[in-house]
């Protein structure tokens, strides 16, 4: 349906600013919150600015990109990450029961809501640090109205000046040489920010309910990943060393070490075949040439 209006909010991101600019939105009309072709200003965490937000843009579909990520200050911080990570989605929702049941709430969540060992169906959560306690938080009131959840983990070259992604910060500490470690114990199974950009717009155009991971295949561990991604752009691994999470000062709030995610109930509802990690890798390194 080519003239329905998608919002979305938190469009100044790692995420938003790649699906903002997604050749598969083309043919809609976009409005964006916090990132290019800002229409108004508001503090979603407040039901009164949400709501004349809302009413203001009146959208087809809302595209829910905004959240508090940073694990160690959703810890120290509760509060802060209950109003971003939860009444956020509260105030979207009460808006979307009282305005048109029939708006289409897009919920990005996250693969942190899954503990030990994987692949992890979409029925199998443990939330082992408050970050994952709130973005769950956050589905359970996305889940009330006509919500797509989509439990993800992503990567790639940042197109915004204000956030530094994972190939990023490895890039450069691989490109000048810096000491650093990767975890051979963590396992994830993220996509490409392309890919997701992707199957965001794909969720859109189908209109599929419910909840879904939405990962690569199979998955690989941080250091796997890491060792891959300077492989593919035959970047020098000396100074790179693998490590235990467990053996790093540095990381406070317990973290979990496997969020690979079983992809098959997505792959089953759009009937198509996510991609596996390597070639996922392979992407985004030509990003960096």
């Amino acid at each position: 349906m080519q003239n329905k209006k998608i919002l979305i909010l938190g469009a100044n991101g790692l995420l938003g600013t790649h699906l903002l600019n997604h050749d598969r939105l083309d043919n809609y009309t976009i409005a964006a919150h916090h990132g290019r072709g800002v229409e108004k200003g508001a503090d979603l965490s407040i039901l009164e600015q949400t709501t004349s937000y809302l009413n203001d843009i009146a959208p087809d579909v809302i595209v829910n990109l905004v959240a508090l990520t940073n694990v160690d200050y959703c810890e120290e911080h509760p509060n802060i990450a209950y109003l971003t990570n939860v009444k956020v989605v509260e105030n979207i929702v009460y808006w979307i029961k009282r305005h048109d049941q029939n708006v289409h709430l897009v919920q990005i969540s996250t693969d942190q809501v899954y503990d030990g060992k994987g692949l992890h169906s979409e029925q199998m959560p443990a939330l082992k640090n408050y970050y994952a306690f709130s973005k769950y938080a956050g589905e359970l009131a996305a889940s009330t109205v006509n919500a797509s959840i989509l439990r993800t983990n992503f990567f790639g070259k940042s197109r915004t000046s204000k956030r530094v992604s994972f190939t990023d910060w490895l890039y450069k500490a691989l490109t000048k040489n810096e000491t650093i470690q990767v975890f051979d114990d963590v396992y994830f199974s993220p996509l490409s920010m392309n890919t997701l950009a992707n199957m965001i717009a794909l969720v859109i155009e189908n209109e599929i309910t419910g909840t879904y991971n939405v990962g690569s295949r199979q998955g690989l561990s941080k250091a796997e990943f890491a060792f891959s991604f300077a492989n593919a752009l035959s970047l020098d691994t000396d100074n790179m060393t693998k490590s235990h999470i467990d053996k790093v000062d540095i990381v406070k709030t317990y973290r979990p070490k496997d969020m690979r995610l079983d992809v098959s109930r997505f792959e089953k509802a759009l009937n198509i075949t996510l991609p596996d990690l390597n070639q996922e890798i392979i992407k985004v390194s030509k990003e960096y040439l």
